[in-house]
């Protein structure tokens, strides 16, 4: 015994614990912030629907895969969704950012039912495809109760555009996985 109690030494524990949740909790809201950012100043002219899928995906799967956090994907959606609703740095439309919260609530309800099956490459391009997607489908439904347009509907139809969001949404998934396996091969221990 050198006289500590245990209970200091367990605050002690708790306090740097609770600090690095705090940190990852604003690193992850950054991280979704600037994907938002990435998106509307990285202009990339292919005139295809949900192109973008690729960045938000890969970077919203690699953070599901990396971080311990239950809600990650939802933290770092609340980021993007963020950015998007100011003005100057969004999308236009003050809606977008509430309809790019669904795939990262998406991606943590997958995360939940299957920690262990979500890291196959499989299952995470899926899932994130399937989120992804999930942006066209709400634009749809708002446009068929409000009438307000979707460009991207109008211009190429809701089939093509879902499609094409679910297309790239798994690329992005695909690209995720992959930068989480590199990440693993530089972290693993060596014996």
């Amino acid at each position: 015994m050198n006289g500590n109690s245990q209970e200091k030494r367990s605050y002690e524990v708790s306090l740097s614990l609770s600090t690095a949740h705090i940190f990852e909790v604003l690193l992850l809201f950054v991280a979704g912030g600037l994907v938002a950012y990435m998106h509307f100043n990285l202009r990339i002219p292919l005139n295809i629907p949900g192109h973008h899928g690729l960045e938000f995906m890969g970077v919203y799967a690699l953070i599901r895969l990396t971080s311990k956090l239950k809600y990650a994907g939802t933290i770092a959606m609340l980021g993007t969704g963020l950015m998007l609703l100011i003005p100057g740095a969004g999308g236009g439309s003050m809606l977008h950012g509430f309809s790019y919260l669904l795939p990262g609530i998406i991606l943590d309800i997958a995360y939940m039912l299957g920690k262990e099956k979500i890291r196959l490459l499989l299952v995470i391009a899926l899932v994130s495809g399937l989120a992804y997607m999930c942006i066209p489908i709400t634009r749809v439904l708002l446009n068929a109760f409000t009438g307000y347009p979707y460009m991207a509907v109008v211009k190429y139809g809701p089939v093509y555009t879902v499609l094409s969001f679910f297309f790239f949404g798994m690329l992005g998934g695909t690209l995720g996985y992959s930068l989480n396996a590199i990440k693993n091969q530089f972290t693993k221990p060596k014996n």
